[in-house]
C-alpha cells in the first residue's frame, strides 16, 4: 500500500507565504497603491478593526470607506461587527476586516477563467469578421461567402445582391497580434497561475479563515522602527498601476482592471 505524503491532510493555522503572496500580487496588479497597502496591513494582521486601520495608515475614514468596499464587491475583504463595551459603559458597534483566503482564491480563479474565456471569444470572432464589401450596395461578406461571391465566368468575386465586384475590407482584418494575445495573456499571468495551484491541496483552519482581532498596542509593539505617529505616505506620481487609478497584468488589447476585461494597447 502506497504511503500517504505526511503533509497531504494537514490543517493548515497559518496563512502560508504562497497565500499572502498571491493576495499582494493580485492588489498590485489590479488595484491602486492605496488597496494594495490596506491588504499589506491585513496580511500582516489578518483581522483589523476599521477605525484602527484608519489610525495607522493616515487615510481619511471616507476615503478609507470607499477601499474597503471596492474590495469587499470583489469578494477580497471579508466583516465581521462587533459590539463592544467602553470604558464607561457605553456599547458601541465596530467593523473589523479580514481577508477570507479560501473565498479569495476561488474568485480570483473565477475572474482569470472569465478573462480568458473573453480573450477566446474576442479572437474568434476576428477570424470571423468580414472580409470582402460591395462599393455599389456597401454589403459585407465573410469567408465562409466566398463560393457565393465567386463567378467562374469572369473568374471575380461579385456581389450575391447587385453583382458587383466586391472588394476586401482591410479595415476589418484583424490586428496582426489577435492570434498571439490569449498566448500572451498566459504567460503574464503564469506567476498567478503556479501560486494558484499551489493552494490545491490546502486546507486551513478556521482560525484562519476566521480570525481573531488585532489590536492596534499589538501592531505597535511590533513595529519598533515606527513612531507611534508616523504615516504611511503614498506618493502619487509612483507606481501609477491601472490608468490614472489602478492597472493589471496586460497584453495588448486586454485591461484587466479589477478583473473584468477593457481593450486598450497598453503594454504591462
Amino acid at each position: 500500500m502506497a504511503l500517504m505524503p505526511q503533509d497531504q491532510n494537514q490543517i493548515l493555522t497559518e496563512v502560508p507565504s504562497s497565500l499572502k503572496k498571491l493576495a499582494r500580487l493580485i492588489v498590485r496588479g489590479f488595484y491602486s497603491i492605496e488597496h494594495a497597502i490596506v491588504i499589506d496591513m491585513l496580511v500582516s494582521h489578518p483581522c483589523m478593526k476599521e477605525d484602527d486601520l484608519s489610525e495607522l495608515l493616515r487615510f481619511e475614514r471616507k476615503h478609507l470607506r470607499s477601499i474597503i468596499a471596492q474590495l469587499k464587491t470583489d469578494k477580497f475583504l471579508k466583516v465581521r461587527l462587533r459590539v463592544e463595551t467602553m470604558p464607561d459603559g457605553k456599547t458601541s458597534k465596530h467593523n473589523y476586516y479580514f481577508i477570507n483566503y479560501k473565498v479569495f482564491v476561488n474568485v480570483v480563479k473565477y475572474k482569470l477563467d472569465h478573462m480568458r474565456r473573453k480573450i477566446e471569444v474576442e479572437e474568434r470572432d476576428s477570424t470571423s469578421r468580414a472580409s470582402f464589401k460591395c462599393p455599389n450596395c456597401e454589403k459585407s461578406f465573410t469567408d465562409l461567402d466566398v463560393d457565393q461571391l465567386f463567378d467562374c465566368t469572369t473568374g471575380e468575386f461579385r456581389c450575391t445582391y447587385c453583382s458587383s465586384v466586391v472588394e476586401e475590407d482591410s479595415s476589418s482584418l484583424p490586428k496582426k497580434d489577435s492570434r498571439t494575445i490569449l498566448a500572451r495573456f498566459n504567460e503574464q499571468m503564469q506567476p498567478i497561475f503556479e501560486l494558484l495551484q499551489d493552494t490545491d491541496d490546502m486546507r486551513l483552519d478556521q482560525s484562519v479563515l476566521e480570525p481573531e482581532p488585532t489590536t492596534i498596542e499589538t501592531i505597535r509593539a511590533n513595529m519598533p522602527n515606527r513612531s507611534h505617529g508616523s504615516a504611511v505616505r503614498v506618493d502619487p506620481n509612483q507606481h501609477v498601476w491601472s490608468g490614472q487609478q489602478r492597472t493589471g497584468y496586460q497584453v495588448s488589447r486586454t485591461r484587466c482592471s479589477r478583473f473584468p476585461c477593457r481593450t486598450t494597447n497598453e503594454q504591462l
